[in-house]
């Protein structure tokens, strides 16, 4: 997924389609799946509101999603 597309999405789009970075969050404490404004906040705001390097974050769910899954 290209970064403006992924900027561009509300969060509830994004944990849907991606859930490798739903653990991504919960690791730093961020529940968004839990939250109202996941309707309508985006990754970028929620990097903001919750103080985590937005590119850092990006590149670890790039990398994670990378990953080949065991299932």
């Amino acid at each position: 997924m290209e970064r403006s597309e992924a900027l561009a999405q509300p969060m509830r789009a994004l944990l849907q389609a991606h859930p490798v970075l739903v653990s991504l969050l919960e690791e730093r404490g961020i529940h968004c799946g839990e939250c109202f404004i996941a309707e309508r906040e985006t990754l970028a705001g929620v990097a903001t509101m919750h103080h985590v390097d937005l590119d850092e974050l990006l590149a670890e769910w790039a990398r994670r999603e990378a990953l080949p899954r065991t299932e």
